[in-house]
């Protein structure tokens, strides 16, 4: 199974409350922390690649920051505009240089300049949190949000 139908077959999971108890959080060994990177990583040992991503453990990574720098260091970045399914997505909402949310490719549409991206612990409508959210769920992001792009 891919990452992609991975990810798919999570959409609808919601957390616990609002205190970021997730499976993924279990999973990863750092439940009640913002999610969204676990989920990505948790996405990938399932597809049994998950030492594409090893950024910070053996499991991946949890932090945005650390997963967007290690890929960086390993030239793992490709332009917005060619991304592709599977591939991972960094996103910044505010205007503190440092990546807030991470997600997975499903679909690019370069002529509108939006990705389809299934994300974990984010809101499903642009209400709520985008970054610290309560389920999985696919949402369209303009190319303006994302900060990079990584292909492992």
């Amino acid at each position: 199974m891919s990452v992609v139908d991975i990810a798919k077959s999570q959409l609808g999971y919601q957390e616990v409350g609002k205190s970021n108890d997730s499976m993924y959080g279990k999973w990863y060994g750092l439940n009640y922390n913002p999610w969204c990177a676990m989920f990505v990583s948790w996405c990938f040992d399932q597809a049994g690649l998950v030492d594409k991503i090893a950024a910070q453990t053996k499991k991946g990574f949890a932090s945005c920051q650390a997963g967007l720098k290690w890929f960086t260091s390993k030239g793992k970045i490709v332009p917005v505009g060619k991304a592709q399914p599977g591939d991972i997505v960094f996103f910044q909402f505010d205007d503190d240089a440092e990546p807030d949310h991470v997600g997975i490719v499903k679909w690019n549409n370069t002529a509108l300049k939006y990705l389809n991206v299934i994300e974990g612990n984010t809101s499903s409508g642009k209400t709520g949190s985008q970054s610290n959210g309560d389920g999985v769920y696919l949402r369209r992001r303009s190319y303006s949000l994302v900060m990079g792009v990584a292909r492992p």
